[in-house]
């Protein structure tokens, strides 16, 4: 059984890179730097693309609200990057020197992306039985198709919350029952495939959404080495979504949404702390290896 993880290159990434290495002798490499992707460098092509779809609006309102707003969405960062701090210091470092060997390859700018040919050529090449994936960009067919297994750690809770920064928009929604995060089968639409496990952190009055996230991510960690171990004993199962969620993109976010976070951010970690499954909220479920579980009932 052999192993390939792709993912980024921040504290967080390695963290996850280590811990599954470090519970799965089987995993033969990493590519790192799956994040990015190459975009169109000039400014009057881009404008030229976000008018033919219809984005030339949502692209000037954010740019305005970025710089009213730019003192909430700075703090916003400033917040996030202190719990990763505090959370997964050194994963970099210990990742190089532990594992460097096990590093096939970075991301570079002269390829569009993971999906790439050149990368896709260096996984096949490598014939995994399961690929790991964790804060790359959206994977294509190519990758999918590459493995018997390709299984994904989304830091939110699918189905209802997919996309970008979901453990932030249950704050600005107001919805302290909707902290989570997601294990589960890749596929073409975001955040979207069959679910192995979900679960929530525990939530205390001193949170925030860098330390819900990060909170999410060591459990999310656990979660993929459980499925990973199901996999090896013949004992894996998952569930399809049934329902269809919410879904945000990059262009959702804004600096006035950090505002939003900030004039929320008490009020509903407190709601959390105190009762997450209050009868007031909506019902959700929680997934055990493919099992759908009625969390109002435990």
């Amino acid at each position: 059984m052999k192993i390939i993880i792709l993912t980024h290159e921040n504290n967080r990434h390695f963290y996850f890179c280590n811990k599954i290495i470090e519970n799965n002798k089987s995993v033969i490499g990493v590519i790192i730097g799956g994040k990015y992707n190459k975009k169109d460098s000039s400014f009057i092509r881009k404008i030229y693309k976000l008018i033919k779809k219809k984005k030339i609006l949502t692209y000037l309102k954010n740019k305005f609200l970025n710089f009213y707003f730019k003192k909430y969405g700075e703090a916003f960062n400033q917040e996030k990057n202190k719990a990763e701090q505090k959370y997964f210091k050194s994963s970099k470092r210990k990742f190089f020197k532990n594992y460097k060997h096990l590093l096939i390859t970075r991301v570079k700018s002269k390829h569009q992306s993971i999906n790439d040919p050149y990368y896709v050529s260096l996984i096949k090449k490598n014939k995994p039985n399961i690929i790991i994936v964790m804060g790359t960009c959206l994977i294509g067919k190519e990758i999918i198709n590459s493995a018997q297994f390709v299984i994904n750690l989304h830091t939110g809770l699918s189905p209802y919350y997919r996309g970008g920064m979901t453990n932030m928009w249950p704050i600005v929604k107001g919805c302290p029952n909707m902290f989570g995060v997601t294990v589960h089968e890749m596929s073409l639409k975001i955040d979207a495939g069959k679910i192995i496990y979900t679960n929530q952190p525990i939530i205390n009055k001193y949170d925030n959404y860098g330390t819900i996230n990060c909170k999410c991510i060591k459990l999310g960690t656990t979660m993929v080495n459980k499925t990973i171990k199901n996999i090896k004993k013949n004992s894996f199962k998952s569930s399809k979504q049934w329902t269809k969620g919410s879904l945000f993109y990059n262009s959702d976010w804004n600096n006035y949404v950090a505002y939003k976070y900030f004039s929320k951010k008490k009020e509903i970690i407190l709601r959390s702390v105190k009762n997450i499954h209050s009868q007031s909220l909506p019902k959700i479920n929680l997934v055990d290896n493919g099992k759908k579980i009625d969390v109002s009932n435990i």
